[in-house]
C-alpha cells in the first residue's frame, strides 16, 4: 500500500494536481481531487521498471521533435 503520497510543491491549492506516491517496488499516481484515507480510489500503479520507461519516454527529445 502506497502511504507517502505527494504532490508539486509549486501546485496551487486547489485540487487540480496529481499526485504521486511509491514503494520498494510500485509507482501510483491518483488526482488529488480523488485522494481521501479510503485505499479503494481510483489510481494508476505501475511497476518501478514500467515507470521509469514511462518517464523516459515523455523527457525524450524524440517525442518532443515528433519522432516516435
Amino acid at each position: 500500500m502506497i502511504d507517502n503520497w505527494r504532490k508539486a510543491k509549486t501546485s496551487v491549492d486547489n485540487s487540480t494536481c496529481v499526485e504521486t506516491g511509491w514503494t520498494d517496488d510500485l509507482v501510483g499516481y491518483r488526482d488529488t481531487k480523488q485522494a481521501s484515507s479510503s485505499d479503494d480510489q481510483p489510481k494508476l500503479l505501475f511497476s518501478m521498471g514500467a515507470a521509469r520507461a514511462f518517464l523516459t519516454m515523455i523527457k525524450s527529445t524524440d517525442r518532443v521533435n515528433g519522432n516516435l
